[in-house]
């Protein structure tokens, strides 16, 4: 008898651990996370105030908005340079641009507006406001390239 029970614990645990990783995995989500990279080569005009910076971007859905629309997330990209690559102190400037959240990578161009920028080195600085979740900011930096732009 107490063989019989044993063999039915056994029996309900291997039929019901399955189900268990199951449900877990599909409530769990998905294994997409918010992420956001800048990319090497940033151009500027040639009045050297206008910088637009390129990203690849990746963020969790948050959900729909009043009027049915997907909430979008928020991408902010702050750039500096110094001397010797300006001839200013310091140049900095900070551009923001709304983002597709719906766990694909996207490329989105942020344009940044400051003074005194020349093509070379810069240091850029990109922060991600994923619409799932828009109190806990993903951060990346690097430096860039900034390039004058080829005249259409």
């Amino acid at each position: 008898m107490k063989r019989l029970r044993l063999l039915v614990v056994l029996g309900a645990i291997a039929v019901a651990l399955p189900l268990g990783l199951t449900t877990a995995k599909a409530t769990g989500g998905s294994t997409s996370t918010n992420y956001v990279s800048i990319n090497y080569d940033a151009q500027y005009d040639t009045l050297g105030n206008t910088i637009h910076v390129g990203l690849q971007v990746r963020c969790k859905p948050g959900g729909l908005d009043i009027d049915g629309l997907p909430i979008p997330g928020q991408v902010m990209v702050d750039v500096s340079q110094a001397p010797p690559e300006t001839a200013t102190p310091v140049a900095a400037g900070s551009g923001l641009n709304n983002v597709v959240c719906d766990n694909r990578t996207h490329s989105v161009g942020v344009t940044i507006i400051g003074e005194g920028f020349d093509a070379g080195k810069a240091k850029a600085k990109a922060t991600l406001y994923p619409a799932n979740n828009p109190l806990s900011p993903v951060y990346t930096s690097r430096t860039i390239n900034i390039r004058v732009m080829n005249p259409a």
